[in-house]
């Protein structure tokens, strides 16, 4: 398990678990509001060219902290997370073509996370509930046009991107809980759809995330790491996928199932200092819905339940809604 040898992270700043019932050692954390889920049916495809906007209110429910081996980790007594973010995209893709129908683009994303805990007594207690300012994203895009057919029905589109997390967001190190991450992260991805036969859509978004190092690791109460002061703390590389396959049941209600797989690639570092057993895992599915209310707007609906979950909080729901609009 994650001791300070091991963290868990409920996507947002969680810190790490210790192995005995007292004060939470420092975190060890991937970055706050991780696009988990977050994209689903029609991922690869962007609207027309121009401003666009999208939000997305998500809800997590945490019931249960796992350690290195996915059971409950001991430490906590009938611990509860939940957790509430509004996230505020707002994205541009010029109408101007290069490379064969690639548009350049831009996305900056702005999240508002509200957190509540609750754990019981008798079991290590985690500080930071309130609601503040997440972590921006910000980066470059390059939207393709659809590859279609002979009767110009779409087939397959992309797009392609390299994200960047800023350490914006509402950090304090005396606290457990943080809706900020305090170091930086850098998130390339490939986003795609494709449409085999009428009615029917598949699409993924295949993403790599490489973290930066935390110089004031967050604790309620700090504790020393093999005798020395923690100094500094280094999430791992971490890969995951989204991925959906959705049915036309009408021209513009689609209905399938979505979900998504991370998987931590390198473990977590403090002092430098590898931490054997520290990677995480999680595996998130569910039924979903997509709306294409207009030409210019979409809304979506999805909803996950995890599982193999290791060194993390293991949410027991995940509802989100999700609108597009175009400008």
């Amino acid at each position: 398990m994650k001791t300070l040898l091991s963290c868990t992270t409920l996507a947002l700043a969680l810190p790490c678990l210790a192995q005995q019932i007292g004060a939470p050692p420092p975190s060890v954390a991937q970055p706050s509001g991780l696009n988990l889920g977050g994209t689903s049916f029609s991922d690869g495809m962007a609207g027309p060219p121009g401003w666009s906007y999208l939000a997305y209110l998500k809800y997590t429910e945490a019931r249960s902290i796992r350690d290195g081996s996915g059971q409950a980790n001991t430490a906590f007594n009938n611990p509860r997370l939940d957790v509430t973010t509004l996230i505020n995209q707002f994205s541009y893709y010029s109408p101007d073509t290069f490379a064969h129908g690639a548009h350049f683009g831009w996305s900056v994303i702005v999240p508002v996370v509200s957190i509540h805990g609750r754990f019981g007594s008798g079991g290590a207690q985690l500080t930071g509930n309130g609601t503040a300012l997440g972590d921006i994203t910000t980066g470059p895009q390059v939207q393709f046009d659809p590859v279609e057919d002979a009767n110009g029905r779409p087939l397959y589109v992309q797009r392609l991107a390299l994200d960047v997390i800023v350490p914006t967001g509402k950090y304090d190190a005396n606290q457990d809980l943080n809706p900020g991450s305090n170091f930086w992260s850098v998130n390339p991805y490939w986003a795609a759809s494709w449409m085999p036969l009428p009615r029917w859509d598949f699409s993924w978004r295949l993403n790599y995330l490489y973290n930066a190092r935390n110089d004031a690791p967050a604790s309620s109460s700090p504790t020393p790491y093999l005798g020395q002061t923690v100094r500094s703390t280094r999430a791992g590389q971490t890969a995951w996928v989204n991925f959906a396959a959705a049915y036309a049941v009408t021209p513009t209600v689609s209905a399938g199932l979505s979900g998504y797989y991370l998987q931590q690639l390198t473990d977590d570092k403090v002092n430098g200092q590898r931490l054997s057993g520290s990677r995480e895992r999680v595996l998130g599915i569910g039924p979903g819905l997509f709306w294409r209310v207009s030409p210019a707007r979409g809304l979506w609906l999805n909803t996950y339940r995890e599982m193999r979950v290791e060194n993390r909080a293991r949410n027991k729901l995940v509802l989100q809604l999700r609108l597009a609009q175009a400008f």
